[in-house]
């Protein structure tokens, strides 16, 4: 299905990429939030290259959502997953199979079935949301979602490197899901954390829809605030 979306095409993605100071981690377009926008949150961590990424970002529709995750985020997490002598952090400007090709010529030999088979679960990932485009908008949120939960099964084992995603329909979810992450804590220690109270943090995304300000700055104070949640 390849082109009957402008979403689901490489360059419009390398375009967005070259043209946007922070695409992982900002409101990409520049739009208000609305009942369609989807909100996403990335955790990137790799001890041994001493690299944390995270953040939010928010996408005008579930397309823009689709479309960032297998153009932007996967090549982005393959990149930095496969090669472990890349230093820094790149959003690689390569379609992902010409990725794939280019990374595992040069990945050592003394590791290379760890890495091929974590290439084939890459590829596989990659493959899933490109199947996905065909799909009504609703079947692409269920899909989204289940997404997300098996990605985290297969990448958020390990302490020292993980990789983790979530997709919110609703910025009310962000509340539950700050909540959810750190269910062991005291209350007073996660709004000591998140630089606000509980019942500030839900307010402000039960009214992001209505409250202009907040529509504007919500993915700015979620990434001021909040940016290591996972």
């Amino acid at each position: 299905m390849q082109g009957l979306d402008r979403k689901d095409n490489f360059y419009f993605w390398e375009n967005k990429i070259r043209n946007t100071d922070s695409i992982l981690f900002e409101n990409m377009d520049q739009k208000r939030l609305t009942k369609e926008s989807k909100i996403i949150y990335i955790g990137i961590l790799d001890e041994k290259k001493n690299l944390l990424r995270s953040g939010w970002s928010s996408h005008v529709d579930v397309s823009t959502a689709l479309g960032f995750l297998q153009y932007v985020f996967l090549p982005t997490v393959f990149y930095t997953w496969i090669d472990q002598e890349s230093d820094g952090f790149y959003i690689p400007l390569s379609p992902f199979y010409v990725l794939k090709d280019e990374v595992l010529k040069n990945v050592d030999k003394e590791n290379c079935k760890d890495i091929n088979n974590d290439a084939i679960r890459m590829e596989r990932a990659y493959d899933y949301l490109n199947s996905i485009w065909k799909d009504a908008d609703e079947i692409k949120n269920k899909k989204l979602k289940k997404f997300c939960k098996d990605f985290n099964i297969i990448w958020e084992e390990e302490p020292e490197k993980k990789l983790f995603i979530r997709i919110f329909e609703k910025c009310e979810e962000i509340g539950d899901f700050i909540l959810e992450q750190a269910e062991d804590e005291f209350e007073e220690v996660i709004e000591e954390e998140i630089g606000m109270s509980i019942d500030e943090l839900k307010s402000m995304c039960k009214n992001a829809y209505n409250e202009p300000l907040i529509n504007r700055n919500l993915i700015k104070i979620l990434n001021t605030k909040i940016p290591i949640w996972f």
